[in-house]
C-alpha cells in the first residue's frame, strides 16, 4: 500500500454464516485510512483534513486487531497510507463477538 489509495478489493468468506464484522490489523509503521462499502467499486479512502471528515484511521504498529461492523458479505474496501512505501494491512471477516 502507498500514499495512493489502493483499488477497491472484495472481501468475502467461505462460510454460510451471516458475517457483519471484520478484524483489521495494521502492522506497518504508518497509519492507514480505510473505507468499507457494500458497492463496487468502493470510493477511495481518505485521511481527515481540517473541515473535512475522513474515513476510519488505523493506528500504526497495532498489536491486536480491531473489530469493526461492516456491510454484510461480500463487502468492498479501499485503503491508503499517509506515506509512500510498503504497508501491510490484514482484513479477516469475523462473526459476532458477543
Amino acid at each position: 500500500m502507498t500514499n495512493t489509495a489502493h483499488a477497491s478489493v472484495q472481501i468475502n468468506a467461505t462460510t454460510n454464516d451471516q458475517i457483519n464484522y471484520a478484524a483489521f490489523l495494521n502492522n506497518s509503521a504508518n497509519p492507514i485510512a480505510i473505507k468499507v462499502s457494500s458497492v463496487n467499486p468502493c470510493p477511495a479512502a481518505v485521511f481527515p483534513t481540517d473541515g473535512t471528515p475522513g474515513d476510519y484511521v488505523l493506528p500504526p504498529i497495532m498489536e491486536t486487531p480491531i473489530v469493526l461492523a461492516v456491510p454484510a458479505l461480500p463487502f468492498y474496501m479501499t485503503a491508503i497510507s499517509n506515506v509512500a512505501g510498503p504497508s501491510l494491512l490484514y482484513v479477516t471477516p469475523t462473526a459476532d463477538q458477543s
